[in-house]
């Protein structure tokens, strides 16, 4: 392999993992956790405060959708907060 083949070989390969970094830090806000979707005892167990609050006991989604809750993201959890 030649200078010039392996100078833009690495620039490529610098140039994903710039582009890499600057997607996952967009979506770094998507992850998803437990919220309720109404008020009071909305999720079993749990006992809390109203719609798009944080259950922060259930760590996954099997055991958050099996006590009433519902995994979604800290944005989708906003919009359930009015009802």
């Amino acid at each position: 392999m030649n200078g010039k083949a392996f100078g833009a070989l690495i620039a490529s390969a610098v140039a994903a993992l710039i582009t890499g970094v600057a997607f996952a830090d967009q979506h770094e806000g998507d992850t998803k956790a437990c919220y309720r979707k109404s008020c009071g005892e909305s999720v079993k167990g749990h006992t809390g405060t109203c719609a798009g609050t944080k259950v922060a006991d259930l760590k996954d989604e099997k055991s958050c959708s099996a006590a009433g809750g519902a995994w979604i993201s800290e944005a989708d959890a906003a919009k359930l907060k009015g009802m």
